[in-house]
């Protein structure tokens, strides 16, 4: 069984919404509540060692959120530069010791707790790679990376992500998702009425971190 409290989590919450212009879309009603709480209850329950909610545009809501959840967060004074920055400022934030850390997108709320712990039980077998889930050949999040690439993600910058650490990574394993919940994120009208799995094909290496 993995051992969850030997992770860390970084979740993202400091978009902008370009999609559903005029509100954040992490604060929107999804299930009677707001988006992203969904994200924090679930992991907040997953028992984790440390986890840090990046906020950044209307950080005031999203940080009433994360206080909610029992879960401390880090401004990201420069997000409007994009997820890079978000990504790193998480990272930093983090404590030391970790076996590795979950990137979380905020607007993905089906991600369940078995897919985080196929995650993690696939990490455990070789601690050095990097663990992204797969659903119907399609390459989705969170994706976990090992402690030794924590430094990577604490320099990113910019709006790129991720995906210059996995598109230079030599150990990156695909794991079997254990829902569709993977590939769902929520960023139009639309999505919120209908949520449905979408993501990058699982041999679009560049796209599975971003």
């Amino acid at each position: 069984m993995a051992r969850l409290e030997e992770y860390g989590a970084v979740v993202l919450a400091a978009g902008f919404s370009r999609r559903l212009p005029g509100e954040n879309k992490l604060l929107k009603a999804y299930r009677g509540r707001p988006l992203l709480a969904n994200v924090l209850e679930a992991v907040a329950n997953l028992g984790l060692g440390d986890v840090v909610v990046v906020t950044g545009d209307d950080r005031e809501g999203v940080a009433v959120l994360a206080q909610g959840a029992g879960l401390r967060r880090v401004e990201n004074a420069d997000a409007a530069s994009g997820m890079g920055s978000s990504i790193a400022a998480g990272a930093r934030a983090l404590r030391e010791g970790l076996a590795g850390v979950f990137v979380v997108l905020g607007d993905m709320p089906e991600v369940t707790a078995e897919d985080y712990a196929r995650l993690a039980t696939a990490h455990e077998q070789r601690p050095a790679r990097i663990c992204v889930p797969v659903w119907d050949g399609r390459r989705g999040h969170p994706v976990l990376f090992g402690a030794g690439y924590l430094a990577d993600l604490a320099a990113l910058t910019g709006d790129v992500g991720a995906r210059g650490i996995l598109r230079k990574a030599a150990d990156v394993v695909s794991v079997p998702a254990a829902s569709a919940g993977v590939l769902v994120d929520l960023d139009t009208e639309a999505d919120f009425a209908a949520p449905s799995p979408d993501g990058p094909a699982e041999n679009d290496r560049d796209a599975s971190g971003d």
